[in-house]
């Protein structure tokens, strides 16, 4: 049990699991992992169990939880399941967008997404204030699209369509549980509202590399060294973001010289053995030395991940001072199938293997080679490669004939 103040329920902090704090009598409150707090009444009536989550902190303060908290135990003490109470109570309130987007969230996103976050930032920073307004029984497609195309007069066409995605989603929430008969938005196509979206064919040349590299060994770079090595190691390595910023130290072999990426930090879902080179494994050493958590990048809070807006700030970071047109993370995986196939000529399946792509169904069933061999060279040439390149110990001309050798 704790006293709760305002700064014991600022402080709370998620966990990978949800977590319960309670005061006494029931009066608690739940910390999920994407890190929303909501308060919780526990308690018994006619010999059973039963809670209410009331509301959610800090949009509900301290203060008024525990007031609400005293009029729903006061209910009980009738007699009355104050959760039948409030569900009356609902019923003879209007819904709105933003109740019913609140309940989608907290229901289904945090419990069932990878990255909530993401959504409960289109929530915030658009559908609530544009939308959440509107009364479910009245909203028209035509209220829909025009919120959408603010979104996208302020230029962000892309976020306009992520958001009628969204929208998709909870309004069929909606029809599901019986909130509304039909979907509004449904028929709005993504093409009307923020256009076809382009599919990005961003890759660095081996000049951006080394441009890139270089400044994050100098002095001018002053970021943290978990971020300058995840850049480093998706250069190196091609995998994503999640697999290099989820990564434990009980994955690496630095003996067999082998980091396993389990299933679960895998966007295919299968394992991934990816080989260690001399160059990629010096930088996993470099980190092993100031370890003080059992993630190979630990963020603020040591036994927590690197947060996965970290890289997209550094990144623009480096493009701010290298001058380099604009890059992202995902564009550095690119590169790294990219210069395999043109810079190395790798064989364009070995290249599959080394991305950890699952395979269709029918290769996975009848071709069950790892090509472990080969991935392992393809990863030595393409390390060979670059410090060929950043260490400049050769012409342009006989640094090109180095790579494809």
């Amino acid at each position: 049990m704790a006293n709760f103040t305002d700064t014991y329920i600022k402080r709370l902090k998620s966990q990978d699991k949800r977590i319960e704090k309670f005061e006494g009598a029931g009066f608690g409150i739940l910390i999920y992992p994407a890190g929303t707090k909501s308060w919780i009444y526990r308690y018994k009536i006619d010999n059973k169990k039963d809670y209410i989550i009331f509301g959610h902190y800090p949009t509900m303060s301290l203060a008024d939880a525990r007031k609400r908290f005293n009029e729903l135990r006061e209910i009980r003490r009738t007699g009355t399941n104050p959760k039948i109470l409030i569900e009356q109570e609902l019923k003879r309130e209007k819904h709105t967008v933003e109740k019913l987007i609140t309940s989608w969230y907290v229901s289904y996103v945090e419990k069932n997404r990878k990255k909530p976050l993401q959504i409960k930032q289109q929530i915030d920073a658009d559908i609530i204030p544009l939308l959440g307004s509107f009364e479910l029984e009245k909203i028209q497609p035509l209220d829909i699209s025009n919120a959408l195309d603010i979104i996208v007069q302020r230029g962000a066409p892309i976020q306009a369509n992520r958001v009628l995605s969204t929208l998709k989603q909870v309004f069929n929430y909606a029809v599901s549980r019986g909130s509304m008969p039909q979907n509004p938005a449904i028929n709005i196509r993504a093409r009307d509202i923020g256009g076809l979206e382009k599919h990005r064919d961003r890759y660095l040349s081996l000049d951006e590399i080394k441009t890139i590299w270089h400044f994050l060994d100098s002095p001018q770079c002053h970021m943290l060294l978990q971020t300058k090595s995840a850049i480093k190691i998706i250069i190196l390595t091609g995998v994503r973001t999640a697999e290099i910023r989820l990564a434990e130290w009980q994955q690496i072999d630095f003996t067999n010289s082998l980091w396993i990426v389990p299933p679960e930090h895998n966007k295919g879902g299968i394992t991934v053995k990816i080989h260690l080179t001399n160059l990629t494994k010096s930088i996993f050493k470099e980190l092993h030395e100031i370890r003080d958590s059992h993630y190979v990048l630990p963020g603020l809070v040591v036994d927590k991940p690197l947060d996965e807006n970290a890289l997209p700030r550094a990144i623009r970071r480096i493009q701010e001072k290298v001058g380099i047109p604009e890059w992202t993370a995902h564009d550095l995986r690119r590169t790294f199938a990219t210069q395999l196939g043109e810079t190395l000529h790798i064989d364009p399946v070995v290249i599959e293997k080394c991305l950890g792509h699952k395979m269709p169904k029918i290769m996975a069933t009848y071709n069950k080679n790892e090509m472990l061999p080969q991935r392992k060279d393809a990863l030595e040439r393409w390390a060979n490669c670059i410090q060929t390149y950043i260490t400049g110990q050769a012409t342009l001309q006989k640094q090109e004939q180095l790579c494809i050798i």
